[in-house]
């Protein structure tokens, strides 16, 4: 193994502490995440590994060597009668001279006092413990064994074997605790190596307790509805509708149609993940594989950007690219959380499983493998897509996205069992804010009295795929050019406390100005409308010049609210519905 990078004195020791102090009943990955972290010097997990495993090689050869030393010692010494011992110990003779390794496996003797027996083997090294039975080498310099005699505080302990747990370390300050999901290393990055291999263990307590928190706020003993813990990511078998997931009851529409949007930005226009889309109309009747494909890779591409999005405050919003490992988590049938007492079970949160990954190969592997999971009719793939970009963003960088709401953090389910807006842009955007307007905002008492502010979160960059909302077709909030024209033509819908999507097969459609002339096709697409035909609307700015985009109607007005939603994005159009029965 070669050497570890200069490391101070003090690191070692401190090294040495943080192994002892960190559970070495976690997985192996997150531990040493959290060694590292705990040492809190810079060193990367790979680095503390490596500098602990060339500790260990030299305390096993200094072991080895003082045996060597002792075995030489005995076989070139001629045994003293005790009598004759005493007596020259009496008269203060010299010992004798020809065997001077003594005093060097003294030394080691003495540098292995605190340990009162064997090292036991390491449980969870990847490299084997060398051999006891070794060749013969040269004894180990003196120089070498007072370098670990040495130690700065409490030097029987810095050397005693550092996997022992009942070895307690002297108590040390310690450093901020971390995030809820603390079998993870979602809000680390100092140590973050595409290179490392996706590691599996179940939901910790503290994540299950953490995620439920953030999604049911103060009440955290509210838990999800049927309407979530029996909905994965399905798709309906009607003709010419086939891209489509189904939704079976009110609730999570939220997260059903911005994955819907993300499939059809993959069936028809490819992504840099999976850069081929489906041909001509294939795309409304998809193979069982084509739609695999499309949904795996929708999944896999929101929940590494949940990873990879962007993170600053100030004038810096949005403006920092945080690498995280990204976390899939996956529901079983059979519970991995059993302590009822801490956890109230909800169908969901005790079944899940993580997968911690570190690029997004691994992240679509693993959806691969356990897409059945996700897709299974009643199933809780859809909470354990949620909670796949929570941890992924990591829950207190989730915390810090939202605004504060005047001191309360919003939870992320609202009434009846909606998704808040913050979850609806964090699976669009891989960022939890509140808010649809580009950038931030800020509000500050205008007398100057007090000198309280208050920042307004909104989205930070063009996203991939966009919203549009009834909302600002009545004036009462600003959708962005971020997600009003995004790189796709694929938008999800907000109306009447309701989410769909909304799309075309232009890509240029997006650069189409409010008072362009002519017309041009999108598509409605309803997952809970139980929709069994085509709806395909013909947007006409000729017909339309005349519209008086700030009449929204009353109570009694009978324009479609999707008609008004179009018309936030694309200005005075007249709307035909083309025969399809106009929803109100």
């Amino acid at each position: 193994m070669p050497p570890s990078a200069l490391w101070e004195k003090s690191e070692v020791s401190a090294l040495k502490r943080a192994v002892r102090a960190v559970d070495e009943a976690m997985e192996k990955q997150a531990r040493w995440t959290a060694i590292a972290k705990h040492l809190n010097t810079g060193r990367s997990k790979r680095e503390c590994f490596d500098k602990y495993r060339e500790l260990k090689d030299i305390r096993a050869e200094a072991k080895r060597q003082a045996a060597d030393s002792e075995a030489s010692a005995a076989a070139a010494a001629e045994p003293v009668p005790v009598a004759e011992e005493v007596a020259a110990v009496k008269e203060n003779m010299e010992p004798e001279p020809e065997v001077p390794k003594e005093k060097v496996a003294a030394e080691v003797k003495e540098v292995e006092k605190p340990e009162p027996e064997p090292e036991p083997e390491p449980v969870k090294e990847p490299e084997p413990e060398v051999k006891e039975e070794e060749p013969e080498k040269e004894p180990v310099k003196e120089s070498e064994v007072k370098v670990k005699a040495e130690e700065p505080e409490k030097a029987d302990d810095d050397d005693a074997p550092v996997e022992i747990p009942e070895l307690e370390p002297k108590p040390e300050p310690e450093p901020e605790p971390e995030p809820a999901a603390a079998d993870d290393d979602s809000d680390v990055d100092d140590s973050f190596d595409p290179s490392y291999p996706p590691t599996t263990a179940p939901l910790s307590l503290d994540s299950a307790v953490g995620l439920r928190a953030l999604v049911f706020g103060p009440e955290a003993a509210n838990s999800f509805p049927p309407s979530w813990t029996k909905q994965g990511f399905f798709f309906t078998s009607e003709d010419d509708l086939k891209f489509g997931l189904i939704q079976t009851d009110g609730g999570p529409c939220g997260a059903i149609a911005a994955v819907q949007a993300f499939v059809l930005r993959q069936m028809l226009f490819g992504s840099a993940e999976t850069p081929a889309a489906l041909s001509g109309d294939d795309w409304k009747n998809p193979g069982k594989g084509d739609q695999k494909k499309a949904v795996c890779t929708a999944l896999a591409h929101i929940i590494w950007n949940c990873a990879t999005s962007l993170v600053g405050e100030g004038e810096g919003f949005g403006k920092v690219k945080k690498q995280r490992a990204a976390h899939v988590c996956v529901p079983s049938d059979k519970a991995v959380l059993t302590d009822k007492k801490k956890l109230k079970p909800d169908g969901a949160t005790e079944l899940m499983s993580v997968t911690t990954c570190y690029n997004y190969d691994d992240v679509f592997a693993t959806l691969k493998e356990n897409l059945a999971a996700f897709t299974k009719k009643s199933g809780a793939g859809v909470i354990g897509m949620a909670y796949s970009c929570l941890l992924s963003r990591g829950l207190e960088q989730v915390k810090a996205d939202m605004d504060e709401n005047f001191g309360m953090t919003p939870k992320l389910i609202g009434n009846h069992g909606y998704a808040n807006q913050e979850f609806v842009n964090l699976f669009l955007t891989g960022m939890a804010t509140s808010n649809l307007f580009d950038g931030q905002k800020k509000f500050s008492d205008d007398t100057g009295s007090s000198g309280d502010e208050i920042v307004m979160r909104g989205i930070a960059g063009q996203g991939d795929v966009g919203f549009l909302t009834l909302f600002e077709a009545y004036k009462s909030l600003e959708v962005g050019p971020n997600l009003k024209a995004p790189k796709t033509p694929v938008w999800v819908v907000c109306s009447e406390s309701h989410y769909s999507t909304l799309f075309a097969l232009d890509p240029k459609l997006n650069e189409v100005a409010e008072d362009a002339t002519g017309s041009t096709t999108v598509y409605y697409y309803d997952p809970l409308g139980q929709q069994d035909e085509e709806i395909k609307l013909t947007l006409d700015w000729d017909k339309g010049k005349d519209i008086d985009l700030d009449d929204v109607g009353d109570e009694n007005d009978l324009t479609p609210p999707l008609d008004k939603v179009v018309r936030t994005k694309w200005g005075k159009v007249d709307v035909d519905w083309n025969g399809a029965e106009k929803i109100l």
